[in-house]
């Protein structure tokens, strides 16, 4: 179906006045989506989104403008859908209607209006999932949203469980609406969309998606995605939660970590086959990354001042390392698409293994760096250091918990990408190298080398450029504690100290 018949795009605030607006105004920075601080941050009308048939919803998409912001295309988009409904009289406060999301009660030129945030109203949940799949509700009525509820607790977006769609067998959906809009095709629907066209069972089964099209030009590719729906997990654990509960008890995670290595070196191995290879890393522009991303860190987090001089010279001898790889090797190390946030709470562990969800990338990033191809050792960074946060959060008093679930990891990362690589040559799997020792908290530096998905670098360079990535995603973590959980920050701190001293 096209998806001009899907929904409706206006420039501007179009159906939306200006009292709305400034209820917006005052509601917006309280929300734990909402991806910058507010100071200074204003929040300007870009296009308006409604959908046929459906009279009350309406989904502002809102570029935000302030200091240290991108302006024009490049500005930062967030979507705001609302559920707006004539009220003779403001409704009381309660329970109900605070269960519905109710933003405020505003007098306008056409009447008095409710305002409720859409991402938790059963109507905004009904437009969305008729745009994504047309053929599971009737206009008027949605069996399907029986029993759905919003997912507590998630910072980025807002999901929906739906417990039964009958258009889809009968089994459950996830109705995720995402918060912050990227221009062009969404990861988020890109990758589980060709990993389900692939065949794989290691992401949960892409089933539709809701499409922002290009004003006057349907036809064309889509301006964003709004919204994504994939099947339901079921009996399903949050990978961090699992990894902190066994933590808490000192249990070993060893077999579940390693089970999970397997699902990563798989979906690596999926995606390359199923999206193609990307461009040669080019030394000096992925060092210029990882060089911005630090100075930055520097300049927000004061106590990161100590390790300015570390962090630089490891960089300058990753720097140097893979200028050789380049010079030497007659070509540049090979790039894919990855996951590119991947960490415990982007999997989860159910009776049919580890599933991967989230391939938005790091929220904080610009969407072009989340987008790009990138080497696959900056995933199983992403996952060492979760299971450092694992070991912290669940109080583990074994002081080689993480370190043995680290090796676990990589161990079952290794041993599947062997077991790739000889079925695409038709050999026996190469036997891997030795498991580290447990007792060695920093493990994972020693069995870096067998972890980089294909691309031909040397156990050495491998292993630097492994310590580089989990770093850089160090400082990501500081940064982001220091603004948002200070009393987590000792945990990414004492992780770049450790990994500049090893």
């Amino acid at each position: 179906m096209s998806p001009a018949r899907l929904v409706h795009v206006s420039p501007g605030a179009a159906h939306l006045p200006p009292e709305v607006l400034r209820l917006l105004d005052t509601w917006l920075p309280q929300q734990r989506w909402y991806p910058v601080p507010a100071e200074g941050v204003t929040h300007e009308p870009w296009l308006t989104v409604t959908f046929p048939g459906v009279a009350d919803v309406v989904v502002a998409l809102l570029r935000l403008a302030g200091p240290g912001l991108a302006a024009g295309s490049d500005s930062l988009v967030i979507q705001v859908p609302l559920v707006l409904t004539p009220t003779a009289e403001p409704e009381a406060d309660t329970a109900e209607t605070e269960a519905a999301g109710l933003i405020g009660t505003v007098a306008t030129a056409s009447g008095t209006a409710t305002v409720h945030d859409g991402g938790v109203h059963p109507a905004a949940w009904h437009a969305y999932l008729t745009a994504a799949l047309p053929e599971a509700c009737e206009p008027e009525d949605c069996a399907e949203l029986a029993g759905a509820r919003r997912i507590s607790g998630e910072q980025s977006n807002t999901s929906v469980m739906l417990p039964t769609l009958s258009a889809h067998g009968g089994r459950g959906g996830m109705l995720k609406i995402l918060r912050t809009v990227a221009l062009g095709p969404h990861p988020d629907v890109v990758i589980p969309e060709a990993l389900t066209r692939a065949g794989w069972d290691g992401v949960p089964r892409f089933l539709g998606a809701v499409v922002l099209p290009v004003p006057d030009d349907l036809d064309a590719s889509p301006l964003a995605h709004l919204a994504v729906l994939s099947e339901l997990v079921t009996e399903a654990t949050d990978g961090f939660e699992l990894a902190c509960a066994y933590a808490s008890r000192d249990e070993d995670f060893g077999e579940r970590a390693a089970e999970l290595g397997a699902v990563v070196a798989q979906l690596h191995a999926v995606l390359l086959d199923a999206l193609g290879p990307g461009p040669g890393l080019e030394p000096a522009s992925f060092m210029g990354v990882l060089r911005r991303r630090a100075a930055e860190a520097f300049a927000d987090v004061p106590d990161l001042a100590p390790h300015r001089a570390g962090v630089t010279a490891l960089f300058d001898a990753v720097s140097d390392r893979l200028s050789a790889v380049a010079e030497h090797a007659g070509g540049l190390v090979p790039l894919q698409s990855i996951h590119g946030d991947l960490h415990l709470g982007q999997a989860l562990y159910s009776p049919d293994g580890w599933k991967v969800l989230d391939f938005e990338g790091e929220p904080q990033r610009p969407v072009s760096e989340r987008v790009a191809p990138d080497l696959p050792l900056r995933d199983v960074a992403g996952l060492l250091r979760s299971l450092d946060y694992a070991a912290a959060v669940g109080q583990a008093t074994d002081p080689h918990w993480a370190g043995h679930a680290q090796i676990s990891f990589l161990e079952g990362y290794r041993e599947a990408q062997s077991r790739v690589r000889a079925e695409e040559r038709g050999t026996r799997p190469e036997r891997s190298e030795a498991v580290p020792r447990p007792e060695d908290t920093e493990g994972y530096r020693e069995a870096s080398g067998a972890s980089t998905s294909g691309s031909g670098l040397s156990v050495a360079t491998a292993e630097l450029l492994l310590r580089a990535l989990v770093l850089d995603k160090a400082l990501y973590e500081v940064v982001y504690e220091f603004r948002h959980r200070p009393a987590w920050m000792h945990i990414p701190l004492t992780a770049v100290e450790r990994v500049l001293a090893s």
